[in-house]
């Protein structure tokens, strides 16, 4: 399963800094409570339930991670990144006109690695915690958005799973 390229500028003890380079996804609304229908939004548009839901009828491999983006009023999207080949004028256009094609910009993420379901009350203690050790840090950060990546298929055992929670890094980090 193919993953977005980065690399990694500085590794902390709790989370490590990245820098992502264009990457082009698609979106739609989404309620972190009942992401089900969005997920299932997505995967239609890719074709994972058969012909897919998109107007050049073109089969897209499923990537990893699923992304959830929430933002201060916990309203967010969910976003599949397409396969690095895929460039935004080549996408296919989605039939479903709640999905839209975005170019996500090249970002710096700060990102905490774990293992588990990444239930609510887990993911809001992570996301407290890095948000924290960024501040130890002097780490600028966008305190208004961040974002939750789910790698693996839902029957996979919780411990067996890859999860990862990132928040934008405004500046670059003060090298120590």
């Amino acid at each position: 399963e193919e993953t977005p390229k980065y690399t990694v500028v500085a590794k902390k003890d709790h989370f490590e800094i990245r820098k992502y380079g264009t990457r082009v996804a698609v979106e739609i609304a989404a309620d972190r409570k009942a992401d089900g229908s969005s997920f299932r939004a997505l995967a239609q548009y890719i074709g994972v339930f058969g012909s897919p839901a998109n107007m050049k009828k073109q089969k897209i491999a499923m990537t990893a991670p699923v992304v959830t983006e929430t933002d201060l009023k916990n309203s967010g999207k969910m976003q599949f990144i397409l396969p690095e080949k895929i460039k935004m004028q080549d996408a296919p256009i989605p039939a479903n006109q709640n999905i839209k094609l975005v170019e996500l910009p090249p970002s710096t993420l700060a990102v905490v690695t774990f293992s588990g379901m990444a239930d609510e009350t887990d993911v809001a203690q992570r996301l407290a915690k890095l948000k924290a050790a960024l501040s130890e840090e002097k780490i600028t950060f966008d305190s208004s958005r961040w974002m939750l990546y789910r790698y693996n298929p839902p029957w996979t055992l919780p411990m067996a799973r890859t999860n990862e929670i990132a928040v934008p890094i405004v500046q670059k980090p003060t090298p120590k």
